[in-house]
């Protein structure tokens, strides 16, 4: 088994020069310290929630407390990140995921998902997401700061029967997650060949989805609508693109991600808040959507 591999900070300072400031993350450092509630931080998770805010310190503590509270009160997707579980063996043969090894031109890190097995007895989307977190965990410590995310999801072999398994609280938990308290720069989500059922699909998910989303949230028939917005030789060799295929990309991705399994089992017990500490009530995912 192996650790996860923090990116480098001093790299990170470098990258982003005159921007990513070593005072400004020592700041926010010293604001999570006078957070009883909070678990240990280290320098190169502050640098990524700063980064991912645009150096907002107010919005980069939101973010923090989001991520966190999050992680430890969404048990149905953070409380048992085991590979060895048959749930987690069984997404992994439902869905692949797979991040591109290039960026876009304007250093966008690309990651394409599609389901691979139809059969919706398979499918659960708990355990997708579980196996998701994991994978986009790795990648995000290991990368550190960029200039954003592009997420294609491919809707090819999907049809209606998955509908019902599409759970509307368990959407919710993502689309919170998602928004609120993943530390990235979301620059583009993608739905390629949509189904002709996506309408019912945006109808459910539409009452989560904050402003912000919905502005990079693209619908798309096919494939070619997709390529103004990024160069189709991203793309896995299967796609007609010029990097390698996508099973070989998944193959890579989650085979690193189960080395880190341990490490990500770990990290899972540590980074939790202690809510008998918290000294301010946290704002709850009804009024992030503006239930209340």
């Amino acid at each position: 088994m192996k650790s996860v591999q923090f990116a480098n900070v001093e790299e990170q300072y470098r990258k982003y020069a005159g921007q990513l400031l070593a005072s400004d993350v020592q700041r926010l450092g010293d604001w999570a310290r006078t957070q009883p509630h909070l678990p240990s931080i280290n320098e190169s998770e502050l640098m990524l929630f700063l980064h991912s805010n645009y150096y907002d310190l107010e919005a980069a503590q939101r973010t923090i407390e989001s991520y966190y509270t999050f992680r430890t009160s969404c048990k149905n997707m953070f409380g048992n990140r085991d590979f060895n579980r048959e749930a987690i063996q069984t997404a992994m043969n439902v869905v692949d995921l797979a991040l591109l090894p290039e960026l876009t031109a304007e250093g966008y890190r690309v990651m394409l998902a599609k389901v691979v097995d139809s059969d919706t007895s398979k499918f659960s989307l708990n355990s997708i997401l579980v196996l998701v977190t994991m994978c986009v965990d790795v990648a995000i410590w290991e990368e550190g700061c960029n200039n954003g995310s592009i997420i294609i999801i491919d809707m090819d072999g999907i049809h209606l029967g998955h509908l019902a398994k599409l759970g509307i609280f368990t959407l919710k938990d993502l689309l919170y997650y998602i928004q609120e308290g993943l530390p990235i720069r979301m620059k583009g989500l993608h739905l390629v060949n949509v189904v002709p059922f996506i309408d019912r699909i945006m109808t459910m998910i539409r009452p989560f989805i904050k402003k912000e989303l919905l502005e990079v949230l693209h619908l798309h028939t096919g494939m070619d609508t997709l390529y103004t917005h990024m160069p189709q030789r991203l793309l896995p060799a299967d796609y007609d693109g010029m990097a390698k295929p996508r099973k070989v990309l998944r193959d890579q991705l989650y085979n690193h991600t189960m080395e880190c399994g341990d490490f990500l089992a770990k990290y899972d017990l540590l980074k939790r808040t202690d809510e008998t500490k918290r000294i301010t009530k946290p704002r709850s995912m009804r009024n992030f959507f503006g239930l209340l």
